[in-house]
């Protein structure tokens, strides 16, 4: 186990995550980084927010940070992005797909328009990044991929029906993906968060309304606090590792147990 977190663990991957800009997409490379990764690729549509993260993966030590702007609601910009990549180096090992849009309400409130492009974000573009990154891990002989998917995809979640429908959607994915891609070495797993303390919850900070939503989420939890995205990055390693060669197909619950209450 140590070696899975050693400073050297991923000198020899190159990693590629989309949603690099977001919370935990950042937090995730940052991992990858002080654990030796020495090339990583950011996907996101925040041409900003990815500037300032691979600032920060080059200060910890990553010496290739590349930045991809894509907008991963267009099949196309999807296809360039990947394409940009494999141009560039062939040997990408590991492929972590975190990027996604919320959209809440009850479902007899949710436009056509917002549904199409929460599948379109959420669902397609996990499918169609996965697809085209397996097709050239199948060439390499091996790889991982892993999800970010949800834990409302557990019970019934008033609205966030939507966004939890478009979660499932992964579940169902990471699972067919996991057993036709098995035979070339490639594994698949998704792992589902509960709630986390990222900019989701941050952007009304000071809103009365918003403190009493924190704390009755904190009091929804066994654990009693909110998932940080400090606790995803060190799952996301691990399956990500040598170290979990045979977890294959798992749908990984990261929810302090919240599912079972």
């Amino acid at each position: 186990m140590n070696e899975v977190f050693s400073k050297n663990a991923f000198h020899d991957k190159h990693i590629i995550i989309s949603g690099g800009a977001g919370d935990i997409g950042m937090e995730i490379a940052n991992a990858f980084a002080k654990a030796g990764a020495k090339r990583i690729a950011l996907l996101d549509i925040d041409a900003r927010g990815m500037s300032e993260a691979a600032n920060k993966l080059k200060k910890i030590g990553c010496t290739s940070v590349i930045e991809c702007e894509v907008d991963l609601a267009d099949e196309n910009e999807i296809k360039e992005a990947i394409n940009k990549l494999y141009h560039e180096y062939t040997d990408w090992n590991v492929l972590a797909t975190t990027a996604g849009l919320f959209v809440g309400g009850p479902l007899t409130e949710i436009k056509g328009d917002d549904w199409d492009r929460l599948m379109a974000v959420n669902a397609r573009a996990v499918f169609l990044l996965s697809r085209l990154v397996a097709e050239k891990m199948m060439i390499l002989g091996q790889g991982k991929i892993i999800h970010i998917g949800s834990s409302a995809t557990y019970f019934g979640t008033p609205r966030n029906g939507a966004y939890a429908a478009s979660k499932v959607v992964i579940n169902q994915l990471t699972q067919t993906m996991a057993v036709e891609w098995g035979p070339h070495n490639i594994q698949v797993n998704t792992i589902c968060p509960t709630v986390a303390e990222t900019k989701f919850l941050n952007y009304v900070s000071g809103d009365i309304s918003h403190k009493k939503l924190r704390e009755t989420l904190k009091d929804k939890m066994p654990l009693k606090r909110l998932l940080l995205p400090s606790d995803i990055a060190p799952l996301v390693l691990f399956l990500a590792s040598d170290s979990a060669q045979f977890i294959n197909g798992a749908i990984i619950p990261i929810d302090g147990g919240t599912r079972l209450t």
